[in-house]
Parts: C-alpha cells; structure tokens; sequence
C-alpha cells in the first residue's frame, strides 16, 4: 500500500478474456430511432444496491460503432450465462472497464447527458492525485467531472511465470527460464510490444507475443449460436500472451524482472503508479523480485490476488520503506537504517464476545427477514 484509498484491492486478478454471443446493441436503438440530440445510452441493471440500481451510460456514438463491437449477450464461452455473470441479458462493452458492462440488464434509455446514477458519479473514476479522499468527501464537485470517468482501459501487463514464491536451482540443468505473461489495452487499440528489463530499466529485451484474437480472424461461420465476425474488424480487444527466455545467469545477476507493454497508439505503461482516491487503473512496470539463497533463486510477486497476504509491497512496506521513493522502496546508497512499521491490526470482534456459532444457527438466519451475511 503506496498510500490509503477509497477503492479495494483486486491485485492482478481483475482481468479475463470470454467469447459472448449476443445481438448488437446498436440493432435494439436503431429501432427505438434516436432523436438528434441523444448522445449517450444509460443502462440500468436488477441489482439493488445501497444507493438504488446500478446503472450507468457510454456514449451513444460509440454504441452506434460497429468497429467497438457493443452487444447484448445472453451466451458465454457457449453456454447461457450464469447468474453471476449477468443471467438472462447484460451489456458488453469491449475495450472498457467491467463497470460499463451492466449485468442483469433491465433498462435501456437514450438520453442527452451522461448518467446522473449515483454509482456512474461516486465509482469508477480516477480523480487528480492531488484530490486526497478528504478533499472528494467536502466537494462533490470532482466526483461530478465527467473528465475523470474511466471508460477506455489503460495499457496493462503482467507476469504468470516466475509464480510467486516459485524457486529455480541455479544449478539447472535448463540454461534458461521461459518467463510468461499477459498485456492487453483499451478501446481496441493492439498491444504491439511487451518488453522486459534485468537492469531496472536501463535496458530492454522485447518478448513474443501470440494473439488468440487472431485464430478468429478468418473464421466465417456461426459458434455458439452466433455469426463470428472477426473476419472484418481489426480491433484488438482481448489480452495477448508473451513470452521470453531468459538465461538462468542474467536472472541470477538481477534482483527483479520488470515487464511493460505498449499499444499501436503507443501509449506506454509509466514507471510509476498515478495515486488517486479509488485506486484505479494503476498501470506502472510489472516487477517481480529476485531473491538469491544457497544456490536458489526465488521470486515474489508485487501483490497477490484480492486480499491475500503477501508480495514484494507488503514486505518493503513492513520493513520500513517508501514504495513512492521511485526504487520500488529499496534503499539507496547511504541510507540510514530503517525503523521496521509496526501494523496495527484491526480486530473485527466485539470486545468480551466469546461465542460460537455452528452451521445449524446460521442456517436459521438464511431468509430475508433476518439474514446474517458471513
């Protein structure tokens, strides 16, 4: 953690890849015959959340864009969706943030200005890095700027091999280690190349890259119920899949693996996270470090998925040091020793409380009218 925010951690977990089946939502407001001033489409979904329905809109233009492949899927991956999933009919939006594509859609609605639905206002947004969470909270106002709502995703990759804690003997009998990842981009737009640095960025080596997009490309027939129609639009919205191998010495000469991506716009991942109230879009060089130990090498991720424990961020930060000070909290030459933060662990339970509770009286809390949420 560089710094508290509003947001919640997703680690490098929040991103997939799934072939939807659906019609195109510019099919259903062709016929609703939009009037000259619509510009943007509000989309309302069956989830009442604390602050009403969610909901939330894109630009009527881009729906009306055969290239930004907007639909209304019923199907995933083949099969009708789960309810998890958005079951019977949600939004997809390729290219933009999972918060744009409803589930459990009920609503569609033309209108003239963005969403005025309090989680289009209050989510989903990355506010100046200037703006602290005090600030947002006594002026509404920068929540209400539209030019800070996410729509398109940043550049973004990562590394899946080294896993983290994954050990390699030096002593292999393999010269070298095939490292593995993901990149993807926003608004279509290709990832054109994933580069990988041993020296901190001083130097690079550029890795292959595989687009699954692309098997697609001259497949002209139906699948699941639906007509592919790849053959076509060039756009790029899945992840792509890179690869590097990588010398076993380079790797024991080097206490981290820096991996970054580009698009065709070349838009370039930053060094640097961009703070901001929510948390969101943080897009800097993916780092894996390297630690060396009788003859071992082990390497350790930055964070894990969700809210498990562990990474490279938890431990400099234990240990003392600044994840902002732009050497990923290392220490720079000279630098005093650190004084180790002492984590103040919040204890959720109620003080004197010493109860057990077993599966037969929880499952008498199951009904609406007195539910327990564990």
């Amino acid at each position: 953690q560089v710094r508290k925010s509003k947001g919640f951690s997703w680690g490098a977990a929040g991103v997939s890849t799934a072939l939807f089946t659906g019609p195109m939502m510019s099919e259903i407001i062709q016929m609703a015959k939009p009037l000259r001033r619509a510009r943007y489409v509000y989309m309302e979904g069956a989830d009442k959340l604390p602050n009403g329905y969610y909901g939330t809109s894109v630009k009527l233009n881009w729906v009306m864009d055969p290239n930004r492949g907007i639909m209304l899927a019923h199907k995933m991956n083949g099969e009708p969706l789960h309810p998890d999933h958005g079951r019977p009919l949600r939004a997809v939006i390729p290219g933009q943030i999972g918060g744009r594509s409803v589930k459990w859609l009920t609503k569609l609605i033309i209108t003239e200005s963005p969403s005025d639905n309090w989680y289009h206002i209050n989510d989903n947004r990355v506010l100046p890095t200037m703006v602290t969470p005090e600030m947002s909270s006594k002026d509404p106002s920068w929540w209400h700027d539209e030019r800070y709502a996410i729509y398109d995703l940043s550049v973004n990759s990562a590394a899946a091999y080294p896993q983290h804690n994954e050990e390699l003997q030096i002593s292999s009998t393999k010269a070298t280690y095939t490292a593995r990842g993901y990149a993807y981009g926003g608004g279509g737009r290709r990832i054109t190349r994933v580069e990988i640095s041993l020296d901190k960025g001083t130097s690079w080596r550029l890795a292959n890259i595989e687009y699954p997009e692309d098997k697609y490309r001259d497949f002209e027939s139906s699948l699941y119920g639906g007509r592919v129609d790849m053959y076509w639009r060039e756009t790029s919205f899945c992840w792509c899949l890179w690869d590097l191998d990588i010398p076993v010495s380079d790797l024991e000469a080097s206490d981290a693996i820096l991996v970054r991506a580009m698009d065709e716009a070349m838009n370039i991942q930053p060094r640097d996270m961009y703070w901001s109230v929510l948390g969101m879009m943080n897009n800097p060089w993916f780092r894996i470090a390297i630690s060396k130990n009788n003859g071992v090498l082990k390497f350790e991720h930055p964070t894990q998925p969700a809210l498990i424990p562990g990474g490279w961020m938890e431990r400099v930060k234990k240990e003392g040091g600044d994840l902002a000070n732009g050497i990923w909290g290392e220490k720079s030459i000279g630098e005093a020793p650190r004084e180790p933060t002492i984590i103040e662990e919040i204890d959720m339970r109620a003080k004197g409380l010493n109860k057990s509770i077993d599966i037969t009286e929880l499952r008498k809390h199951g009904t609406a009218e007195e539910p327990w949420f564990v």
